[in-house]
């Protein structure tokens, strides 16, 4: 949950979850410091509201779809070398209800303690890098999908119907559609009105909805290898979620429910897929970005037609080559990890060409995927 979430929606969200006694003392540290920010956020809503409400976007987005840990990031990273985009920043998703008047000195003092990696994979931070606007979806609305990480045992049921399940609700729609206009106006005027390239792995279980809200916007999914994908999301929550919580919960639960969740964004999106016309979506797997970048994003320059990819190639590769220290996680798989991810996920080798595994063997961090043909660069 964003530190600086308005105090009406904190309200409104407490009044819906329950906070286990224990957890009281760091619930009040919460509802002060929203208290204490409530007369920023009203004077941005006074002086900007209008105009952040008149706000049109320069072009329909370009959306990242993909499950969390399937490389999302890293292409969002690639896209931001790209001077013509504009992006959700990490200063937005953490500080949207005051985001405007605080470009100045406030924008400073948080970078100023900010640390320089991301803890779950060592990916450099910054408050100008791109995030997920999800994040900043948090801090002005009860009804957004990352509020498990405060209510972790409302799980599934949070997440599903904000992500896979939303619209079935038309109230809740409508309130969770305002905000996130909301945060794509503001983001249009913090970036000077340029397209925005947008991620969030949730969106990859809305596609339906954005091809409704968003015609003519540009999709690219990228999927990563599945037992890959389990172990680095078990790993991002063991780091990330405690201290966010108002509840006790079991990680088996946590488990279980990424488990969930992969079927059902996946399978989501499989389903829905269709609805985005066929020149509006490119589709790469991780292993052919890690290893190709640079062909992996003329493809996707290409086929969507986002310009002329040799005006940022020389941008893209300064931003490769500076990389070459970077080392990502390395995990080992079990046997019970293999088993389980082979029960749950087993639709995904089929639809995305993985291989299953019985055993783990070494080069599963670069397992065999078909080259990029040259004639799709070409196309």
């Amino acid at each position: 949950m964003s530190q600086f979430i308005q105090l009406p929606a904190l309200l409104r969200l407490l009044r819906r979850g329950k906070v286990d006694f224990r957890y009281w003392g760091y619930v009040a540290q919460r509802l002060l410091f929203s208290l204490f920010v409530e007369p920023f956020r009203l004077y941005e809503k006074l002086r900007w509201g209008s105009r952040v409400d008149a706000t049109e976007l320069a072009a329909p987005p370009v959306f990242l779809l993909g499950m969390g840990r399937s490389g999302t990031t890293h292409l969002h990273y690639l896209f931001w070398q790209d001077p013509q985009f504009g992006f959700v920043t990490n200063y937005q998703a953490n500080l949207h209800p005051v985001a405007m008047i605080g470009r100045g000195w406030l924008k400073k003092r948080i970078a100023a303690s900010m640390p320089d990696t991301r803890p779950m994979d060592n990916v450099a931070i910054t408050l100008d890098a791109p995030q997920e606007e999800e994040l900043a979806l948090v801090s002005i609305t009860e009804h957004a999908a990352f509020h498990f990480a405060s209510f972790p045992r409302s799980l599934p049921d949070i997440y599903d119907r904000y992500v896979t399940e939303l619209g079935q609700n038309p109230e809740e729609l409508a309130k969770w559609q305002s905000a996130y206009m909301d945060v794509l106006k503001k983001a249009t005027l913090l970036n000077e009105g340029k397209q925005l390239v947008l991620k969030t792995p949730a969106h990859t279980g809305r596609v339906g909805l954005l091809t409704t809200m968003f015609p003519g916007a540009k999709y690219v999914f990228i999927v990563r290898n599945p037992y890959q994908v389990y172990q680095s999301m078990r790993n991002m929550y063991r780091m990330i979620l405690p201290g966010q919580n108002f509840q006790d919960f079991e990680w088996n639960m946590i488990d279980n429910w990424i488990l969930h969740a992969y079927d059902k964004l996946l399978n989501k999106y499989l389903e829905q897929r269709s609805l985005i016309p066929p020149e509006d979506l490119v589709e790469i797997r991780f292993e052919e970005l890690d290893r190709e970048p640079m062909l992996v994003m003329r493809r996707i320059y290409s086929q969507l037609q986002l310009g002329d990819f040799e005006k940022v190639a020389p941008q893209l590769q300064s931003y490769l080559d500076s990389l070459g220290s970077y080392r990502k996680n390395a995990f080992e798989f079990p046997d019970e990890l293999i088993n389980t991810v082979n029960k749950h996920w087993g639709f995904a080798f089929e639809a995305f060409g993985y291989e299953k595994m019985t055993t783990f063997t070494p080069d599963t961090e670069h397992p065999r995927s078909p080259p990029v043909a040259q004639e799709e660069i070409a196309n």
